[in-house]
This record gives C-alpha cells, sequence and structure tokens, in this order.
C-alpha cells in the first residue's frame, strides 16, 4: 500500500459521517425536480410509490413522512456507494488506473506531452520571462511538478504525488510508496492524526465531487418526466456542473496538503524508520542518500539485488550491563 492507496482507502466511519453536504444537496435536488409542479388532480393515479408523491404533494402527513423515510434511506444507501467509489476517483484522478492502451491512453500521453512543455516554458531563462506575471505565478507551483520528464503524469494530482515522491528519493533515497506500510506502523499519534484530517479533506472532497457530477448527470434527463418543467432542471444540471469544476480544483489543494503531511512526516521519522527496519543509521546526510537506497532496494523484494547490510540490533540488557 503506497502513499496514494493509504488515502484512498482511510479509516472506518460511521454511516452517518459519510452522509457528506453532496449527499443532502442531491437528495434535495431529486426531491425538489420530482415534486409536482403542476396541480394534483382530484384522484391520484397510479398505484404505489406514484400515491405516495402525489399525496405529499397535497399535504398528508402519512405520505410525507413516508417520503422523508424513502429519503434517509436513499441517502445513506447512496452515501456508502459514493464512498466506495471516492478512493477509486481519487486512483483515476492520480493517473495510477489509467489504461496503458487505447484511446485513452493516447489522450494521457498527449496531456503528458502537454504538461511536459508548459513546466519548459515555465523554467525557461530571459527577462522577459522572469518578468511576466503568469511566467511567476507558474514558477510558484513548480514544486508540485516532478522535475524529471519521465515522471510527468497526466494530471495535476498525479504530479504532485510525484514531485513528492521524487524530492524525498533525491534527498533521502527513499522510496515514498515502498516505505509508507512501514512508516505507518511507527508513527506518533499527533502525526497520524494529522495525516488522518489531511486524508478526511480530500476523501471528503471527492465524495462532493462525485454528488455533484451525478447531480449534473440526473438532473437532464429528468426534464424528460411529465411533470418537471425544463428549466429547473438545467439550472440544476449547470450549478451542479459549475460546483464540480470548483470540488475538482479544491481537490487538487487538498492533495497538495496531504501530500506535504506525508513528506514532513517520513522526514520526521525517517530514523525511526531505519530502525523499524533493524536498518543502521546513516552516518550524514552524505551518506544518507546511499543507505536509502540501499534500505529501498530491500524493501522493493524484487528486481534489485538486495543489498548486504548488518542489522542494527541492541545487544540484550546482560551484555549491556557487563
Amino acid at each position: 500500500m503506497g502513499v496514494v492507496s493509504a488515502l484512498a482507502s482511510g479509516h472506518a466511519k460511521r454511516w452517518t459521517v459519510l452522509i457528506s453536504g453532496g449527499a443532502y444537496a442531491f437528495t434535495a435536488v431529486a426531491v425538489l425536480l420530482l415534486r409536482p409542479w403542476r396541480p394534483p388532480a382530484a384522484d391520484c393515479p397510479g398505484s404505489g410509490i406514484t400515491v405516495v408523491v402525489c399525496d405529499a404533494g397535497s399535504g398528508e402527513p402519512l405520505a410525507l413522512a413516508a417520503l422523508l423515510v424513502l429519503a434517509v434511506v436513499a441517502a445513506g444507501g447512496s452515501s456508502l456507494v459514493v464512498s466506495a467509489l471516492a478512493g477509486p476517483l481519487v486512483h483515476l484522478l492520480a493517473g495510477t488506473a489509467l489504461p496503458v492502451r487505447g484511446p485513452i491512453a493516447a489522450l494521457a500521453r498527449r496531456r503528458v506531452a502537454r504538461r511536459t512543455s508548459a513546466k519548459r516554458r515555465f523554467t525557461a531563462d530571459g527577462d522577459e520571462r522572469r518578468t511576466d506575471p503568469r511566467a511567476v505565478r507558474a514558477r510558484r507551483q513548480l514544486r508540485r511538478r516532478p522535475v524529471q520528464d519521465a515522471l510527468t503524469t497526466p494530471t495535476r494530482i498525479g504530479d504532485s504525488f510525484a514531485a513528492m515522491s521524487e524530492r524525498v528519493r533525491g534527498r533521502h533515497g527513499l522510496d515514498a510508496h515502498l516505505c509508507w506500510p512501514l512508516l505507518q506502523q511507527i508513527l506518533d499519534d499527533p502525526a497520524r492524526r494529522e495525516l488522518e484530517r489531511a486524508s478526511e479533506r480530500v476523501l471528503g472532497r471527492a465524495r462532493n465531487l462525485i454528488w455533484a457530477a451525478l447531480t449534473a448527470v440526473t438532473a437532464l434527463p429528468l426534464a424528460l418526466l411529465d411533470r418537471v418543467q425544463g428549466l429547473p432542471a438545467v439550472l440544476a444540471a449547470l450549478v451542479g456542473a459549475f460546483v464540480a469544476g470548483l470540488l475538482l480544483a479544491g481537490l487538487g489543494n487538498g492533495v497538495d496538503d496531504y501530500a506535504d503531511t506525508a513528506e514532513a512526516s517520513l522526514l520526521r521519522h525517517r530514523d525511526a524508520l531505519y530502525t523499524a527496519a533493524g536498518w543502521p543509521l546513516p552516518e550524514d546526510t552524505t551518506a544518507e542518500k546511499d543507505t536509502g537506497a540501499q534500505l529501498t532496494a530491500y524493501l522493493r523484494r524484487t528486481g534489485d539485488v538486495p543489498p548486504q547490510v548488518a542489522f542494527d540490533r541492541p545487544q540484550p540488557l546482560e551484555i549491556r550491563i557487563r
């Protein structure tokens, strides 16, 4: 489980916590669009749920209570489904779940080429580029992009994770994704709580993003129903699409904060990481990169030949007393 997988998994929570604001908004829009926009007939036609909706539109208390219960059940059940989709959505937006062949893969390669070309323009020398306000703002975002072109991904979220992993490997020789399962076992409580808060912010925005997209996708088909006017459904679809765009940008900001928190946690606990693996601590910053690369090769288990290193184990207590 790497950094992205740990973000996508999270900890088990009560089902009531998983009902985000997007679930309530989606349910409210669906109820408003499905309510009778025209005065109901004297006798409600149809059967089953149609009668309940018709009676609720006429102000029948029992029908209103039944619709309320159905709304709560629908919001709870659908929230569990959306929560299960939040993790795969983060993987998809990070570029880790994209196919390697087909039209989507070709589109991803073109996207990578454009992002790489844009990065080169931002880092171009020249006095005119240094004074360009757009170039100045873009250089501030270079920390969120990997230096190596081969590590560039099709998305901003993927670049944020790639840049964080590149910095950790460049400074300490450690692979953040390979070291993450071991690191999670040695984190202290403050660091663990901070990571959980950063993870929940990302997953909460991912859930609301799915709800906004569902609102935009389902609002327009509802306009085809007889009792729903077209204008409210179109407005709901436009608002849902606009909110989805805002949430997508907010999701990228949340991932940036999560990547910074994960990087700081690894930086703070890297000595404990060596100790937990029984690995000798590096003597100085110059030797740290080589030592971290050896530990990474050891944790990889495949590919590179594991190095022969004498484990740094503490002596038994009776030997130290002598």
